[in-house]
């Protein structure tokens, strides 16, 4: 939000944004209703546009990260945690976001092999460490951008452009299932969109019924080796348990 807001103000020149959305039913309902209630009207009374993509099969059909982990297939997409503790690996950001963003950079910004089309990434000064090296073998038609550490703004100095706009913050965007999660965020789920939980858990599940099939060990959706409810189980809030692993890209961004 904090590049809008600059590119509003004539800051920074970007003037259509790029939304991959993962699938109603995978992303957050408070990012969704964000867009849908903010960004969009902000951007419409400032001349920006907001562009909605989403992953698309051969067949046409939308696929989402949910219904893609929930599927009768041995794929699974997320970044889940091995028996060990460890990281398995995962594809859903190259899937739903990366390569349907450009597919759109291809269609709709003229972007070429020959000729790479720049793509802004809003990672602020302090997440630094996201950044990614220009890749033209992995991301052959664009090349990123990264404006907010050009211009040194830290998350509490974007914060500060949202609120002085007269904005409310935005909220974090991820799947809300997503395993990059630290243990009071689960709290925070389970507390306040427990709905939302109980489908966490019925993934977390259903991801081992396929496991279980294939002779695979099980996989969770914390680093804890053990299914969700348990490994939450007595969790509060703490400001300073250790981060958990992030989603190194920037598509998925707070």
């Amino acid at each position: 939000m904090a590049v809008m807001i600059l590119s509003a103000q004539k800051t920074l020149q970007y003037t259509d944004f790029v939304f991959a959305n993962v699938g109603d039913d995978s992303e957050n309902p408070q990012s969704l209703a964000y867009i849908r209630d903010v960004a969009e009207p902000y951007a419409t009374a400032h001349g920006l546009r907001i562009h909605h993509v989403r992953r698309v099969k051969r067949d046409g059909s939308h696929v989402s990260i949910l219904q893609d982990a929930m599927a009768d297939n041995a794929n699974i997409s997320i970044p889940v945690y091995l028996a060990n503790g460890g990281p398995a690996s995962r594809n859903c950001t190259s899937k739903w976001k990366v390569s349907v963003i450009e597919k759109w950079m291809r269609t709709n910004a003229g972007a070429t092999k020959q000729n790479r089309a720049p793509l802004g990434v809003g990672i602020s000064a302090d997440e630094s460490h996201r950044m990614r090296t220009d890749d033209p073998e992995r991301e052959p038609y664009v090349y990123k951008e990264y404006p907010l550490v050009d211009m040194r703004l830290t998350r509490a100095a974007c914060q500060k452009l949202i609120y002085d706009a007269g904005l409310p913050l935005t909220p974090k965007s991820s799947c809300f299932f997503c395993p990059y999660k630290r243990k009071s965020e689960w709290v925070k789920l389970r507390s306040e969109q427990p709905a939302l939980f109980a489908l966490s858990e019925q993934l977390e599940n259903r991801l081992n019924e396929k496991r279980t099939a294939a002779g695979k060990d099980a996989v969770y959706l914390t680093a804890t080796n053990r299914p969700l409810s348990e490994a939450i189980a007595g969790v509060t809030e703490n400001l300073f348990e250790e981060d958990p692993l992030f989603c190194e890209s920037g598509y998925c961004m707070t």
